[in-house]
């Protein structure tokens, strides 16, 4: 089954029916709306967190030169606060001038702290807007993996069955837009339950489509009778269940076309049944 993960609108279908793909085959179109407008909207905040990380980086470089002026200036009050206490012991200097060194170093050192305190905050967001730049990047990369720029592939090998959507259609999440028949082919035999025969796995029967006749294998039954397909019932008689038998074909070369309708037997009943068949007809 192929189908979309996305609302969206089919803009072209690449295969028809009966065409034969290879997994990874681009089989049709589509564009979606909601994937564009995702995309923009997380490509914008992208460049809205850059700016700001651009901003944060030139703040930082701008408080680190501050940082190397003012242990300068703090070193310089330091250095003066010690001339003025000599200057007081030895009666050169007043004590008010002793509590404007005091006063310039203290401010010297209390900008000092701020910067320091300004940078280690100022990382701390750099840090962050890191994170969430690298998360816009991961739901990008995403976006852009699973949207594909519309392109849906086959997910196996095989035969196109059946193309449900039609170009300019509105699909939505999980509906099908084609079926791919893939693996060996292989035959569903319905017999009634209670025939006068039986079935065995491993058990040779003989396959009829028209003039043709192939050879198979029984591969397994299945343990449940299912309700017969449409074509196999009659009408104004009530709904008939049969056993189902798995069927491998032996000749691979000359297999039948995909979902025919088989008659299947087995040795001498079987010819003869197709005999009585044909002078009934005749």
């Amino acid at each position: 089954m192929v189908a979309s993960e996305y609302i969206g609108t089919v803009r072209d279908i690449a295969v028809r029916q009966g065409d034969r793909v290879e997994r990874g085959d681009v089989v049709a179109h589509l564009s979606s709306r909601e994937y564009d407008e995702e995309l923009a909207r997380l490509q914008f905040e992208l460049a809205t967190l850059s700016a700001d990380r651009a901003r944060m980086t030139s703040k930082i470089g701008g408080a680190r030169q501050l940082v190397e002026l003012a242990r300068k200036r703090l070193k310089s009050a330091a250095k003066f606060r010690t001339r003025m206490e000599t200057g007081l012991e030895d009666g050169v200097a007043t004590g008010t001038a002793l509590n404007t060194a005091y006063e310039r170093e203290y401010t010297a050192r209390e900008d000092l702290e701020r910067i320091t305190s300004d940078i280690t905050s100022l990382r701390a967001e750099l840090g962050a807007l890191y994170q969430q730049i690298d998360q816009r990047y991961v739901l990008i990369d995403r976006i852009e993996s699973s949207y594909d720029e519309g392109r849906l592939v086959a997910p196996a090998s095989g035969i196109i069955t059946e193309v449900s959507a039609i170009e300019s259609s509105v699909i939505r999440p999980g509906n099908p837009i084609m079926k791919i028949a893939s693996g060996k082919p292989y035959v569903l035999a319905y017999f009634e339950n209670g025939s006068l025969y039986e079935l065995e796995p491993g058990q040779e029967v003989t396959m009829h489509y028209g003039t043709k006749t192939l050879r198979g294998t029984v591969t397994s039954l299945l343990p449940v009778s299912e309700q017969l397909p449409e074509e196999f019932q009659r009408s104004f008689q009530p709904t008939s269940r049969a056993q189902i038998a798995e069927v491998k074909i032996a000749d691979d070369a000359h297999h039948p076309p995909l979902f025919a309708k088989l008659d299947i037997g087995g040795g001498l009943f079987s010819s003869v049944h197709r005999l009585f068949d044909w002078m009934l007809e005749t």
